[in-house]
């Protein structure tokens, strides 16, 4: 054999055998560098979780009129169909059979009306001045026999204010409601005593007259309420997560207009029940106040994004990083760490970091095999980012330069 091929041979051993070494080291006798060729900084971003949904603009609801015949005779009607009524805008009248007995009616259903207002009233200022309880320390607990320590965390109050200014806001619309009862009894009953016999019954409701009853069969009439809302549908599988209160954001179907609004209801039970289809279940998202919907019209489509989970400021990576929960960490040491992380919301391609990392570490999405665990890493030189390319722009380069070479 040849000079040259044993050559050729022994360096295709030593190249070989070298390889296996490496190969078949547990990290301890041969030093390896990975080579990370990008990288990025862990930063800080909002993230939310969203349910899409389709929906239609619709006025808010209708409410309805009734006449109980047995009181009195229908004396007529003082609207027509079409028309927009304010809340005490005369409706209609009718006669009273028994002066005496409609006055003594009218009397005692105002009496009734005056206990719930002020019943209405205390509940509202008792929530009011309820003050919540702050959180107090968590309480740490252990057991012996499997050495287990147990943190009970007490929960944040914050839902707790919620459902307070929720319960509030829920009486504060049932008082309204009942003031508007009460104010139309009295003026049924100023009516019946100026009148002797004729009483005007007046709108509780503000809308549009959809439709008025010529049978005077109940209601007499309805009342199409001119507040615009928007009904959707979800499938069995996000009613598992949408839930009242949660924020929406409202396209138009053209996509010139976007809004905000928020569950306002949600069905407990769905529209159909079959075994062979999934359960629709539909909601209503009310519009936030102040915004300009004067140019929307009932009929109008649009999309919904409803959010579910959010998580404000969230520790976030590219969702890359992360492989099998588990990230490579760029030290400060110049090493290379495999860190398990737990993962939160995904948006696009921005992934939560909830434990595992902090603002601010690197990180890379490169592929490292495992075994570079611990080891040094390397990265491409930035030349760009050379110091001596504009040594110009830093204080006394001269008397540094001069150490150098003294030191050399």
């Amino acid at each position: 054999m040849s000079k040259k091929r044993l050559k050729w041979l022994a360096l295709v051993l030593f190249i070989g055998i070298n390889c296996l070494l490496v190969r078949v080291d547990d990290g301890e006798k041969v030093l390896r560098q990975a080579f990370v060729p990008t990288w990025d900084k862990v930063y800080q971003t909002d993230l939310f979780e969203t349910v899409e949904a389709d929906g239609v603009v619709t006025y808010s609801g209708e409410s309805y009129v009734y006449f109980d015949k047995s009181i009195g005779s229908f004396d007529g009607f003082l609207v027509e169909e079409g028309s927009t009524v304010a809340v005490g805008d005369p409706l209609f009248q009718y006669r009273v059979n028994d002066y005496a007995e409609a006055e003594a009616f009218l009397s005692y259903e105002l009496e009734k009306i005056d206990g719930e207002i002020d019943a209405i009233e205390d509940a509202i200022s008792d929530m009011v001045s309820y003050r919540i309880p702050s959180p107090s320390v968590p309480v740490v607990g252990s057991t012996e026999e499997d050495n287990v320590t147990v943190v009970v965390t007490p929960q944040e109050p914050a839902e707790a204010e919620l459902i307070k200014e929720q319960f509030i806001i829920q009486k504060e619309q049932e008082l309204a409601a009942k003031k508007e009862q009460e104010r139309a009894i009295e003026s049924q009953l100023d009516d019946l005593q100026e009148n002797g016999d004729t009483i005007t019954v007046e709108s509780p409701f503000e809308g549009k007259i959809k439709e008025i009853s010529s049978t005077l069969n109940d209601p007499i009439i309805r009342i199409e309420h001119l507040e615009l809302q928007v009904e959707g549908e979800i499938d069995e599988e996000a009613r598992f997560e949408v839930e009242s209160g949660q924020s929406v954001e409202i396209t138009l179907a053209n996509g010139e207009q976007t809004l905000q609004g928020s569950i306002s209801e949600i069905d407990d039970t769905p529209r159909d029940v079959d075994i062979d289809s999934k359960s629709i279940y539909p909601f209503e998202v009310s519009f936030k106040e102040e915004q300009e919907i004067d140019s929307i019209l009932p009929g109008y489509h649009a999309n919904l994004s409803i959010t579910v989970n959010e998580s404000i400021n969230a520790v976030t990576v590219h969702k890359d990083s992360v492989t099998h929960h588990h990230v490579w960490k760029m030290s400060d040491t110049g090493k290379m760490e495999q860190v398990p992380v737990q993962t939160g919301i995904q948006m696009k391609d921005d992934l939560e970091i909830i434990s595992g990392l902090s603002l601010g570490d690197v990180v890379t999405k490169e592929s490292v095999d495992e075994s570079y665990n611990g080891m040094p890493f390397i990265t491409p030189i930035k030349f760009t980012d050379v110091a001596w390319l504009d040594v110009g722009k830093y204080k006394d380069w001269l008397l540094y330069m001069t150490t150098g070479i003294i030191t050399r």
